[in-house]
């Protein structure tokens, strides 16, 4: 009786686990394990494969031993394979064909490989996700070698029970007509490209003002006279450091002149002629020093060859005495040398004194261009700088404060008898000719807004509309408003729009059919991937897609999903649930 109760409980146990696998079975709703296995008949190891000494699957078969890994650290995921003999040592890969073939679910991708360096690398990027049934062909030293396994990551299997029930609708990628329009909130601001902050750009005293608030302006009109010490220093330095560069011009036009007459100099007594005849040629010539020093040696040479040439003759003839010959030859020697030694030195000394001259004046000329600028920075003009030396002194610190451009004076800050600093903002200047309109565009509709769309802009209140291009997007999210700001510029010639009010905004986005396009809602986020789960039987696998624009109810697809694939549309997150519970892990 005690045996028939002991097996009774027994049974009931039994009976209780399978109820709970079941039920396990039930809830999992067929996930897909990513346990990844190969047939490998030489090897001694079942289910997961063996690890290599550089990471990847290590395949083992008749003394031929196969590494292959997926190496994606800093580059676009790539096939390594490390190939050895049955000892581990390396085998010459220009011996070695290596085929692998990446049965997906909707294609097999044929990956080649070619030597580099120490392992063999595969001619194709590895696309994610890196879920395939893989076939290795490996043919060396006329033997085949074959391998298959699996890498499975981000997908599930579900019944169709499972899909029913958990509402899980699946539609056809196909084009899709994205568009919209959106009413948003703007208030009529100043065009900010078009206000100028006027400062004096010197300190000084108001002697006199000619605009008040309000005034309307044009390019060129006179604000107010100040009176500046500033301003007439900058005049005086800029008139003398034109006469310095004056003088420093007529300083090297001199010795240009002087280098040219002492070469004119050089070239006649390089010529060997007479005196007179140099005496001829140089006559009316400004030459200097130059001429002091060339003639009287050239004059020397010349008479040191005259008693060379008797003496050699003398010589010649017994009359004179070999020393007396030598010592009229060394004479000669002497002089020449000495005489083309002064050549080289006035050669050289004429070009370097012309290299001075023209440094002295290109920095007098450098300086005067300098002061030259610092009265363009202080608001004078071509015409004004040119008549400075006909100006009376006294005027020198008389400085016309201008406008730079057409508009309305919106803000004044000077009166008759002010001192005013070089940096004050005396005038506030605004051109309402056209009026910015800003905008409030809510994060969710950020993906849908481009520069260039059309804009209409309307005040309600007092009947006025007027329509623009989108023109500027901010870049920066407002933290409280969840919003960026849009910019809109229109016409206001009669100058209706007035900064500060408020007004309503028409934008018009894109209306254009696009080759792929997927509900917003389908897509997920997985790792760093924005996918949409592709079905292929009872299987679903996350494919990572690159996005296009979106209207908020439609996403355009660029990349990562074909047409008239299935893909999930609707409960979407259940399928990530799945893979992020399940061992569908990126693990290679």
């Amino acid at each position: 009786m005690a045996a028939m109760k002991k097996r009774y409980v027994i049974s009931i146990i039994v009976i209780l686990a399978m109820g709970v696998f079941a039920g396990q079975k039930i809830l999992n709703m067929g996930a897909v394990s990513i346990e990844t296995h190969s047939f490998n008949p030489d090897s001694e190891y079942k289910g997961a494969i063996p690890r290599g000494p550089h990471g990847g699957w290590l395949f083992t078969k008749k003394g031929l031993q196969v590494e292959v890994k997926i190496y994606e650290t800093g580059i676009p995921p790539e096939f390594r394979a490390f190939i050895t003999d049955g000892f581990g040592k390396p085998i010459p890969l220009n011996e070695v064909d290596l085929t692998i073939k990446l049965n997906r679910l909707d294609r097999i991708d044929t990956i080649q490989f070619k030597p580099m360096g120490r392992y063999l690398l595969g001619n194709k990027t590895i696309v994610e996700p890196h879920s395939f049934n893989a076939d290795i062909n490996v043919h060396w030293k006329e033997k085949q070698y074959e391998w298959e396994f699996s890498q499975i990551e981000a997908r599930v299997e579900l019944a169709e029970t499972a899909i029913k029930n958990a509402n899980i609708t699946i539609k056809k990628a196909g084009p899709v007509r994205i568009k919209n329009q959106i009413s948003l909130p703007g208030e009529i601001n100043l065009n900010e490209e078009k206000v100028v902050h006027i400062v004096p750009r010197l300190d000084g005293v108001v002697k006199k003002t000619f605009k008040d608030l309000g005034d309307t302006v044009v390019p060129g009109d006179i604000l107010a006279i100040i009176e500046s010490r500033e301003l007439a220093d900058a005049k005086i330095n800029y008139l003398a450091k034109g006469q310095q560069v004056k003088l420093s011009k007529s300083d090297l036009d001199r010795e240009i002149l002087l280098f040219q007459n002492t070469q004119k100099l050089l070239d006649l007594l390089h010529k060997k002629i007479d005196l007179e005849d140099v005496y001829q040629g140089l006559k009316g010539l400004q030459i200097g020093r130059s001429r002091e020093l060339l003639i009287p040696a050239y004059a020397k040479m010349k008479l040191a060859k005259s008693v060379y040439l008797r003496e050699k003759n003398l010589f010649a003839k017994g009359i004179s005495s070999e020393s007396e010959y030598l010592q009229a030859e060394e004479k000669l020697k002497s002089s020449e040398a000495k005489y083309l030694a002064l050549r080289e030195k006035i050669d050289y000394d004429g070009n370097w004194a012309v290299r001075q001259k023209k440094r002295n004046f290109d920095i007098e000329t450098f300086n005067l261009q300098t002061a030259r600028q610092k009265l363009f920075a202080l608001g004078l003009v071509d015409g004004e700088i040119a008549s400075l030396s006909q100006q009376k002194e006294q005027n020198f610190s008389k400085y016309e404060l201008r406008s730079p451009l057409g508009g309305i004076i919106i803000q004044k800050h000077l009166t008759t008898g002010e001192a005013v600093k070089s940096d004050d903002a005396v005038f506030l200047l605004a051109d309402l000719s056209e009026v910015w309109v800003n905008m409030a565009i809510p994060v969710m509709d950020i993906n849908s807004v481009k520069l260039g769309q059309s804009v209409t802009v309307r005040n309600s209140d007092i009947g006025l509309k007027a329509k623009g291009k989108l023109t500027y997007l901010d870049s920066i999210i407002d933290g409280t408003s969840r919003t960026i700001t849009g910019r809109v510029v229109i016409p206001n010639p009669k100058l209706k729009w007035r900064p500060g009010t408020f007004v309503t905004l028409e934008l018009t986005l894109d209306q254009r059919t696009v080759p792929l396009a997927v509900p917003t809602r389908a897509i997920q986020t997985i790792r760093d991937w924005s996918v949409v789960f592709v079905k292929y039987g009872n299987l679903f696998e996350a494919r990572p897609l690159k996005l296009g624009k979106s209207d908020g109810k439609w996403t355009e697809v660029l990349q990562g999903l074909k047409k008239n694939e299935y893909f999930v549309d609707q409960n979407s997150f259940i399928l990530k649930a799945e893979i992020e519970k399940s061992s569908a892990t990126h693990d290679h």
